[in-house]
């Protein structure tokens, strides 16, 4: 097999949410343009992980009660790393506050895995 010479952009998935998570893992990993290489429930395990900070996080406003989605999306783009945010749907009130607070955009958890997939492309400078 031939070796890529392209760097292929790293992911932080964070949610509570264990099986959004592997689903969205699994399309990832099949789709091959992002590389997931973190996967954690809680909010502070992602700030404590070696792994991190990566390229793109995709944050589910619903993974801390404490912390407000604008300031973990603020914390996170401090890093240099691009924001995805998932959003329940009974709450848009944080996909405004998620793009104000500088995430490249808020999606509803149920839109489909392809369109996480492609917005997270976008957000780190691949072809959509």
């Amino acid at each position: 097999m031939a070796e890529s010479r392209y760097r292929i952009p790293t992911l932080a998935i964070v949610s509570k949410d264990t099986a959004f998570a592997i689903r969205l893992t699994d399309w990832l990993t099949e789709d091959g343009r992002l590389r997931v290489v973190l996967v954690v429930a809680a909010w502070g395990d992602l700030l404590h992980d070696a792994a991190f900070p990566t390229d793109l996080v995709v944050l589910d406003a619903a993974s801390s009660t404490r912390n407000p989605v604008e300031s973990r999306v603020r914390t996170i783009r401090s890093s240099g790393t691009a924001v995805i945010v998932i959003t329940p749907p009974d709450d848009p009130g944080s996909a405004l506050r998620a793009v104000t607070a500088g995430a490249f955009c808020a999606l509803e958890r149920t839109v489909p895995a392809a369109l996480i997939a492609e917005m997270g492309r976008g957000a780190v400078g691949l072809p959509v």
